[in-house]
C-alpha cells in the first residue's frame, strides 16, 4: 500500500486494472469538444421469435422462403456498478463499455497535463431532437481532484439510469465526466497527501525556483500530518477539545501558526511555502477567482486545456443542471464560494430550493434548505466552478456531497445492507455549517471510534526548533471506506433522474384564435408544468414570440413577449395580438426558456 494510504483504501485485491486506453491528445483551439457520431442498434428483420435462438424469417404465402442474414446481437451491457473504488482504467473501460452499447455516445475531451485521457460520454432517451440540442444535466466527477466517491456516486446514477434509458425524459440530455481531474484523482487514489492539484509545477514563494520546499515526515511515522508552530502572533490556538485548533483571540497565550508537516528546506525561515505545484481544476474559473501566489487557481483561470473544454462544453449546450459530485459535507450545496457575490447570501435561487428538495427526498437526506458553497466547505473557494458556472452558463449549479459527518447513514461499523432506518435529525445550526471541527469530532468519537486521527506530540526540527505534529490522518475525511460507498450513494440516480423529469415543461395555451375578415386576433398563455421553474431569471427568462406569415402584419399588441422566470405550476400573464393576416394564412407561437425545450404551435384561426 502506498505511503500515507487512506483510510478508504483497505482493499488492494480489486483485480490488475485492465491496460491503459489511447491517450486523447489535447485540442488546439476553443472550440467546443468533438461528440463521436453515435451508431445507432442494428434493427432486426421481421420475425417470429419461437425461442432463444430460435429466428425464423417472415415469409409471403405462396413464395419461395428467403433465408435472411441473422441480426446481429447488440452488445452485452456492462456489469452492473459495485461498490468500490475504480481506477482511471477502470472508468476509461466502463465508459467504452457504454458507448460499445449504443446506448451512449462518446464525448472527446483533452487529455490532462500529465496525459491521462478524459472519459466521458452523453446519452438520453430516443427522441425528436438531437442530444445536443437538448436541456442538459452534466454529472462531473471529483473536479476537485480529491472526491473519489463522488466519482463513484457519478458512475453509480449513470449505469442506473442508462439501465433505465427509456424511462428517461426524451426532451433532456445527460453529459457524464465520471473523472473530471485525471491527474489529481490519481495522486489521491494513490495515497499521496496532495489537495486536489494536478501536476503543473509552480513558484508559489516568488523566489524563481519550482517546488523546492513541500512538506516532509519529520517523525518518520510514514505519515505527513499537520504541524503547528508556535507563533505569539499565530491565528490559531487549540480549542475546549485539544485535539482541534480554534481561531485565536486576544489574549490567548499558545498561539500557532499551522501547517503542513515539514522543514526549512530552502532555509528562508519559512516552512512548506513551496510545495510541489499544481492546479485544482475545480478553483481554475474566472468568478471570484483571486490569483494569488500559492493559490490552488493556477496563474491565469482556466488556463489548460481541460478546464476550458469543460467550460466551452457548458457553454455550448442548453443549460439545466450541472452537478459537481464532491466534498465531504453530505448535502446539496448552491453556487457561493467566496463572499461578496451577488448570490453568496440569502437563501438562494427558488431553482436551489427546488432541488434541495428533490435531493432529500431521494436521498433521504435531512436537508430543508439550500446551503452555499463556502459554508458547506467550511472554508472559502474562490475561482469555484460552481460560480462560474451560475452566473456565466445561467444553469442550476450544485454540489453534490456523497458524504459527509452529517450523514448518519454512513456508518463503517455496519454493513452496505443494514443503513440506519432513520436519519438523524440535523439541527439548523449543524447545516449551516456542516463541515465544522464539532461534526467531525462527533463523527470521529461516535462512527470511527478515535481511528483516523493522530494525537499531537512534539518534534524537532532542528536549530533548537520544535514543533508539534498531528492532526487528521491524510485523505481521512475525504472519502468513505469502500464499504459504504453503496449507502452513501443510495439514492443519486434518483435525484439525478427527478431533476429531469422535473424539468421546466412549456405549454402553449391558445385562448383566442378569431378571424373577422382579414384581422385575426391571437390570445395566448405559457404554462410551466414541471417542477422547475424555466431559468435563474435575470434578462433571460421564458418568452413567446408570433412568427406571421407573407403579407401579415402587426396592428397591435406584441410579437415578441418577455415574461420572466415561470414557477413550477405557474401561467404566465395573457399575451394578445391583432394583426392583419390573409385569408388562408397561418401564424406560429413559439415559446422558449433556459432550462426548456422549446414548443411551437401553429395557428389557424
Amino acid at each position: 500500500m502506498a505511503l500515507g494510504a487512506p483510510l478508504w483504501a483497505q482493499d488492494p485485491s480489486a483485480g490488475t486494472p485492465p491496460a491503459t486506453p489511447p491517450v486523447v491528445q489535447p485540442d488546439s483551439g476553443t472550440t467546443p469538444p468533438a461528440v463521436a457520431p453515435r451508431e445507432e442498434p442494428p434493427t432486426p428483420p421481421a420475425a417470429t421469435i419461437q425461442g432463444a435462438g430460435d429466428v425464423r424469417p417472415a415469409t409471403t404465402p405462396g413464395a419461395a422462403p428467403v433465408q435472411e442474414p441473422a441480426a446481429q446481437p447488440m452488445p452485452a451491457l456492462p456489469a452492473a456498478w459495485d461498490a468500490r473504488y475504480r481506477t482511471h482504467e477502470d472508468i476509461a473501460v466502463w465508459t467504452n463499455a457504454w458507448v460499445a452499447t449504443g446506448l451512449a455516445e462518446a464525448v472527446v475531451l483533452p487529455a490532462s497535463r500529465s496525459g491521462r485521457s478524459t472519459p466521458a460520454l452523453q446519452f438520453g432517451a430516443p427522441g425528436e431532437r438531437p442530444l445536443a440540442e437538448r436541456p442538459t444535466v452534466f454529472l462531473l466527477g471529483g473536479l476537485d481532484g480529491v472526491s473519489l466517491a463522488g466519482c463513484e456516486g457519478v458512475v453509480r446514477a449513470v449505469d442506473d439510469l442508462l439501465r433505465a434509458r427509456g424511462t428517461l425524459p426524451p426532451s433532456v440530455a445527460f453529459v457524464c465526466v465520471p473523472w473530471a481531474s485525471p491527474d489529481g484523482l490519481a495522486r489521491t487514489l494513490a495515497g499521496e497527501p496532495c489537495d486536489g492539484r494536478d501536476r503543473l509545477a509552480v513558484d508559489d514563494d516568488g523566489d524563481l525556483v519550482l517546488d523546492e520546499d513541500g512538506p516532509d515526515d519529520v517523525d518518520g511515522d510514514g505519515q505527513i500530518l499537520e504541524m503547528l508552530v508556535e507563533d505569539p502572533n499565530g491565528p490559531w490556538t487549540r480549542g475546549s477539545d485539544a485535539r482541534f485548533l480554534v481561531r485565536a483571540a486576544s489574549g490567548d497565550r499558545l498561539r500557532y501558526t499551522r501547517s503542513k508537516e515539514g522543514r526549512d528546506d530552502d532555509g528562508d525561515g519559512r516552512f512548506n511555502e513551496d510545495p510541489e505545484g499544481g492546479v485544482v481544476l475545480d478553483l481554475a474559473f474566472p468568478v471570484g477567482w483571486t490569483g494569488e501566489p500559492g493559490g490552488l487557481g493556477g496563474a491565469l483561470p482556466l488556463d489548460d486545456d481541460l478546464s476550458r473544454a469543460l467550460a466551452d462544453l457548458m457553454r455550448a449546450r442548453p443549460p439545466l443542471a450541472v452537478l459537481a459530485f464532491q466534498g465531504n459535507h453530505g448535502m446539496l450545496a448552491r453556487a457561493g464560494g467566496v463572499e461578496g457575490l451577488p448570490w453568496s447570501d440569502g437563501p438562494g435561487t427558488r431553482a436551489d430550493a427546488a432541488a434541495v428538495r428533490l435531493f432529500a427526498e431521494s436521498t433521504q437526506r435531512a436537508q430543508t434548505d439550500p446551503i452555499a458553497l463556502r459554508l458547506a466547505r467550511g472554508e472559502s473557494r474562490p475561482g469555484a466552478a460552481l460560480d462560474w458556472i451560475h452566473s456565466v452558463v445561467g444553469a442550476l449549479a450544485c454540489e453534490v456531497g456523497v458524504w459527509g459527518p452529517l450523514d448518519e447513514r454512513v456508518d463503517p461499523r455496519g454493513t452496505a445492507g443494514n443503513p440506519r432506518a432513520e436519519p438523524r435529525s440535523v439541527s439548523a445550526a449543524e447545516a449551516s455549517a456542516p463541515n465544522t471541527e464539532g461534526a467531525w469530532a462527533r463523527w470521529l468519537d461516535d462512527v470511527r471510534g478515535g481511528i483516523g486521527f493522530v494525537d499531537w506530540h512534539l518534534v524537532d526540527l532542528g536549530d533548537n526548533r520544535t514543533a508539534l505534529v498531528g492532526g487528521w490522518l491524510p485523505l481521512a475525511r475525504a472519502n468513505p471506506p469502500k464499504e459504504n460507498l453503496e449507502v452513501a450513494t443510495q439514492g443519486l440516480a434518483q435525484f439525478v433522474k427527478k431533476l429531469a423529469v422535473g424539468a421546466p415543461n412549456l405549454e402553449l395555451r391558445v385562448v383566442e384564435a378569431s378571424r373577422d375578415g382579414e384581422v385575426v386576433t391571437v390570445r395566448a398563455r405559457l404554462e410551466n408544468t414541471g417542477r422547475l421553474p424555466t431559468g435563474l431569471g435575470g434578462a433571460e427568462g421564458a418568452r413567446v414570440t408570433l412568427e406571421l406569415p407573407n403579407g401579415a402584419r402587426l396592428l397591435w399588441g406584441e410579437l415578441d413577449a418577455r415574461l420572466g422566470v415561470l414557477d413550477p405550476g405557474a401561467t404566465s400573464r395573457e399575451i394578445t395580438a391583432v394583426v392583419l393576416v390573409p385569408p388562408g394564412g397561418t401564424l406560429k407561437l413559439a415559446a422558449r426558456a433556459p432550462w426548456a425545450a422549446p414548443v411551437t404551435r401553429e395557428v389557424k384561426p
